[in-house]
């Protein structure tokens, strides 16, 4: 039976116990049960987060660690069959969740990358596919809000929940934090903030904003620390009349590194505000190999974007030339900013497709659509 909108009884979503990550989804999915006049029901996550698949030096890992960005949706079809579908939100391309590869018919991976899919694939039966380019984003309006959040907080506490001396502060914490997050989602920006666009007021601005971490415990982000530094000081010697940006001006910026800072505060809200004015953006990776951001809202806005070589598998490619320009090293970086200063026209191009491949794979108005047709292939 071919899987359609008209095909689906019910959606059931189970809340997931990262908000952030998954509005995305939750936004996709309040606009496909909209234009589709389908009821997007809400439960409480029930599949528990105890248990990780890890790829290590080429081979796979079980060990009871916590998984936590990880959501379920439930699809039950006019024949009464159910198939579950499980979306994991991790950074991380090396480490999947347990629970969801036992129970899932379908994985959805966000940093996938070829080779630790493939390590999974031997062990489990669950297809995993790639999840796609996704982004922090609510509903203009949002449904169901009261149950959502209670979801949403029932669901941390439920997880901290561990019969130790600790456990009253514990508990105490993770309802502070959960609030904190859920606060954070109501006030993010909206479906509607991302489908507006008009042309930048100078084409030529360049725009490149990053911020630090709170702690360099690992090599992996003291390399992205030393990317970002670098690239801003490349941007401020070469391009001054151009460049806007830096490094977002906080505790984690050390004293070495304020020639770096910038004058943006990096709320959510004001990096919008400046990618729509901007006309060529700048993107490198997050961490643990993964696609941050963004490079989504770049594309929502459809700038002339460059943007570092990554080798994480997306549902449709990003081609070198038509939706973006990808650079593995500064010089290769500096060149294509000067190409595109030179050449308006190409900016131009690279712009309209950006735009373009946004509205066909990455906005939630057709993303759920979207994961339907790919379970029909």
């Amino acid at each position: 039976m071919e899987l359609t909108p008209k095909s689906i009884r019910r959606i059931e979503l189970f809340v997931s116990n990262d908000i952030s990550h998954s509005s995305y989804l939750v936004t996709a999915l309040d606009e496909f049960c909209n234009k589709n006049n389908l009821k997007l029901d809400l439960s409480l996550n029930i599949y528990g987060n105890e248990g990780r698949a890890h790829v290590l030096n080429n081979d796979l890992k079980i060990t009871k660690h916590h998984f936590l960005k990880v959501c379920y949706v439930r699809l039950t079809l006019n024949t009464s069959k159910k198939l579950l579908l499980a979306f994991d939100f991790s950074d991380s391309d090396f480490f999947f969740s347990l629970k969801a590869l036992e129970s899932a018919d379908y994985y959805f991976k966000r940093t996938y990358t070829q080779n630790n899919v493939e390590l999974v694939r031997e062990k489990f039966k669950t297809k995993v596919l790639p999840l796609g380019i996704p982004f922090m984003v609510r509903p203009d309006k949002i449904k169901n809000r009261k149950r959502l959040k209670i979801y949403f907080i029932l669901g941390n506490l439920f997880n901290a929940i561990k019969l130790d001396k600790i456990l009253l502060s514990r508990l105490s914490k993770r309802y502070t934090k959960s609030t904190l997050e859920w606060e954070s989602f109501i006030t993010t920006r909206t479906l509607s903030d991302f489908q507006n666009y008009s042309k930048p007021k100078d084409l030529n601005s360049i725009f490149y904003q990053k911020r630090l971490f709170p702690n360099e415990n690992s090599e992996d982000t003291r390399e992205v620390h030393r990317q970002r530094i670098g690239i801003v000081r490349l941007l401020k010697k070469q391009f001054p009349n151009y460049f806007i940006g830096g490094i977002k001006n906080d505790k984690n910026l050390h004293t070495d590194y304020k020639d770096c800072a910038s004058s943006i505060t990096g709320s959510q809200a004001e990096f919008l505000k400046i990618t729509k004015e901007s006309g060529i953006c700048i993107y490198t990776r997050g961490l643990a190999n993964s696609i941050g951001w963004t490079l989504p809202e770049f594309m929502s806005q459809g700038k002339a974007i460059i943007a570092e070589k990554q080798f994480v598998k997306f549902n449709e490619e990003l081609v070198h030339g038509k939706h973006l320009l990808y650079f593995y090293n500064s010089k290769e970086l500096e060149q294509n900013i000067k190409d595109l200063l030179s050449e308006p026209l190409k900016a131009e191009r690279l712009s309209r497709n950006s735009r373009a491949y946004y509205e066909e794979n990455i906005s939630p108005k057709i993303y759920f659509q979207n994961i339907l047709e790919k379970l029909n292939a």
